[in-house]
């Protein structure tokens, strides 16, 4: 797995090595997911949390010149306002991506959490590099649609004979 992470992130981090043996951790126990199958609980990103295997990590901004930013680091965090599901709501694969934008307007570099069942992208992190610059960092959780199995009524009693009780 390539590390597309800077390995700064100002605001969270001092810039000293040993004041921050968790994010080393972290990073280096990130690396070594990949190729495994995991359990994904969700992701929260507006907090830039997600959770695998019962383990919560927190991806970090790294805030270049206050117009720029790139994916910083990563660590292990319980300090949190995040909810996740309380069961694993998919089976991931974690993956580094490197690509063109759709739109041409540059490239997105960074990590995937890929279902193994049908390749859905349930997390999307890194950067994205508008034209070599103006990259900025990005955190895009993408809940997947699931279609109704239950008619109407036998999941929810109260909508039986489509009046509420």
């Amino acid at each position: 797995m390539k590390n597309l992470f800077s390995g700064r992130s100002y605001e969270y981090f001092s810039d000293d090595e040993e004041n921050r043996p968790t994010e080393v951790m972290a990073t280096n126990h990130f690396k070594t997911l990949d190729g495994l199958t995991l359990d994904y609980y969700g992701a929260d990103a507006g907090d830039n949390t997600f959770k695998v295997d019962g383990v919560i990590f927190k991806v970090l901004e790294d805030p270049d010149d206050g117009y720029r930013s790139h994916l910083g680091t990563i660590d292990y965090t319980d300090q949190h306002n995040s909810i996740f599901f309380s069961t694993p709501i998919a089976r991931v694969k974690i993956e580094t991506y490197d690509c063109d934008d759709n739109g041409g307007y540059g490239k997105n570099q960074g990590y995937r959490l890929v279902d193994v069942d049908d390749g859905h992208v349930w997390l999307e992190f890194g950067t994205h590099n508008y034209a070599d610059y103006y990259p900025c960092f990005i955190f895009r959780h993408m809940a997947k649609a699931t279609p109704l199995t239950a008619k109407m009524g036998e999941a929810c009693p109260e909508l039986r004979n489509g009046s509420i009780n």
